[in-house]
């Protein structure tokens, strides 16, 4: 459901009306991010504008933009020649790892997904995003969709009220793993996994959870990953903690049936949430949040299969 994009930077800073057009049209709310690439990606844009003559109060803006939507660049840590042209490079990296477009103001010999900032428009294939699937639930379509936005978070927050390490209410375990093999199999740096469920009284405890997790998950937490376990209670008279999400740092989607796998005859509804209500939901699972309320302490499970609580 979202797709990553290179953006060649001349052209989205050509002028005012490209540039606002463009970075409008992008965020993991849209279905599409831009790609960091090169590494100082807002920098070539801001120096692109200065050099094709945009005025200074529209280059403040554009300054502006570029710093309020910085969860619309995601760094997937491309490899970049210098001593190559910006579309030379975009074309060696869509042969090793392919973008879903690549947008330039340049010709782009050979690539079909090359598109011209004028052709950035939801009718075009290459640039169309859906914000909302019907996902079949395996391990490997429910990861599949959540593999583009969890490699270019910082932070991620899985919320699954019935989630369960153990398979007394559903694979949770498969989708999970697959996850967290597709991330490890890609040049991106290891990640914490938070995981947000509801309290039962047939949960076991923080320190029986922190004992036994390490079995269950043995052999599916890559080198340098972490994943962290908590548990919640609905206050009463308070929200409900019902709704499945999958949310980061940069954005995140709700799931109508939840992560657990259950075959291919059944599907779940995924669709992406708006970057100001991602966060907002986010701050309900901090500590000293005051719209649920926290049990026990926090299970952590490191790669090495050693556990904590914290």
């Amino acid at each position: 459901m979202i797709s990553e994009y290179a953006v060649e930077p001349a052209a989205i800073g050509a002028d005012w009306a490209t540039f606002k057009d463009l970075i409008d049209r992008f965020g993991a709310d849209k279905g599409r991010l831009i790609s960091r690439f090169p590494n100082r990606w807002e920098r070539k844009v801001i120096q692109a504008a200065r050099s094709a003559g945009v005025p200074d109060v529209r280059l403040a803006s554009i300054v502006e933009r570029l710093r309020g939507g910085s969860y619309k660049v995601a760094d997937f840590c491309r490899d970049y020649d210098h001593e190559l042209d910006w579309i030379g490079n975009a074309l060696r990296e869509h042969g090793t790892r392919p973008f879903h477009a690549i947008v330039c103001s340049s010709d782009a010999e050979g690539c079909a997904e090359a598109l011209p900032p004028d052709d950035c428009a939801d009718a075009e294939p290459r640039f169309s995003a859906p914000v909302s699937q019907d996902i079949v639930r395996t391990p490997e379509d429910i990861a599949g969709v959540l593999t583009a936005l969890a490699a270019a978070a910082e932070e991620i927050d899985l919320v699954d009220p019935f989630f369960d390490l153990r398979a007394v209410n559903g694979d949770y375990l498969g989708p999970l793993a697959e996850l967290l093999a597709r991330l490890a199999a890609m040049p991106v740096p290891s990640k914490t996994i938070r995981v947000h469920f509801r309290t039962h009284d047939t949960r076991p405890p923080s320190d029986i959870l922190s004992r036994d997790s390490a079995a269950l998950t043995r052999g599916i937490i890559p080198d340098g990953y972490t994943l962290e376990l908590c548990e919640w209670q609905e206050i009463p008279s308070g929200e409900d903690l019902h709704d499945r999400f999958f949310l980061t740092d940069i954005g995140g989607l709700m799931v109508g049936a939840g992560f657990s796998a259950t075959g291919n005859a059944e599907t779940a509804a995924f669709s992406l949430l708006d970057y100001s209500h991602v966060q907002q939901l986010r701050r309900r699972f901090v500590d000293g949040a005051a719209v649920y309320t926290k049990i026990g302490s926090t299970v952590r499970i490191n790669s090495d299969g050693s556990t904590e609580l914290i």
